[in-house]
């Protein structure tokens, strides 16, 4: 059985784009390139329908805490790989203190404003304490080196589906190849949606407080 790392990912690549393993005019580095914007695309649509598996928890030690900035006032997400701001993928929660997790977040337009890759505390408030995000952080750049972060290891079958449909689509590369790709891709995306919905609801007994019921999402 495959493991789905990066190795996996380009030779599945080639396989589905028709592409030779050696002697390619299409160097590995390129086909990487793809597969690493590829993820990121996977990770958005996964954040805008089914995020949860995907948060941080700081209840498991994984949530990072936010960054203080001018004195106390703005709070950052701190630095991606590349030292630049960090900026989360979909909703983000902000929280005062672990035990408040997932539950209590703060109000954003009452606690914070909300601006992108910060949070400024309003009417020129601050916050002497540490805040807490819950969300999805960007994945670092997928590569030769660099193993794919999403998780169970076959969904990752979408960075492949979404890399060749990309790569047909360059130039009009190959029409046919984009549109069976695409269509793949949405019978594989929504098996996975429901795969991780039916998990999320099954997780705990079924037993949800008003806000977490509030909060569930179907197709």
């Amino acid at each position: 059985m495959a493991t789905m790392a990066s190795a996996d990912l380009l030779a599945l690549f080639n396989d589905y784009a028709g592409r030779p393993a050696s002697g390619d005019a299409i160097s590995d580095a390129n086909k990487y390139k793809r597969l690493a914007r590829a993820q990121d695309v996977v990770i958005e649509h996964l954040s805008a329908r089914v995020p949860e598996p995907y948060y941080s928890h700081a209840a498991y030690g994984s949530t990072p805490t936010m960054t203080a900035a001018t004195g106390n006032q703005v709070f950052t997400f701190g630095t991606d790989a590349n030292s630049d701001a960090s900026f989360p993928i979909g909703k983000v929660n902000i929280y005062s203190s672990l035990a408040s997790i997932p539950d209590a977040p703060l109000l954003e337009g009452v606690d914070y404003l909300w601006e992108g890759n910060q949070i400024r505390i309003p009417n020129n408030r601050t916050w002497t304490g540490t805040l807490y995000w819950r969300g999805i952080a960007p994945a670092e750049a997928l590569s030769a080196s660099v193993q794919p972060t999403l998780s169970p290891p076959p969904l990752r079958i979408l960075i492949v589906l979404e890399a060749v449909r990309a790569y047909a689509a360059e130039g009009g590369r190959n029409p046919e190849l984009k549109a069976e790709m695409a269509q793949e891709y949405g019978v594989n995306f929504a098996s996975w949606c429901l795969t991780l919905k039916t998990a999320q609801v099954n997780r705990g007994g079924g037993v949800f407080s008003g806000l977490r019921l509030s909060m569930v999402r179907f197709l």
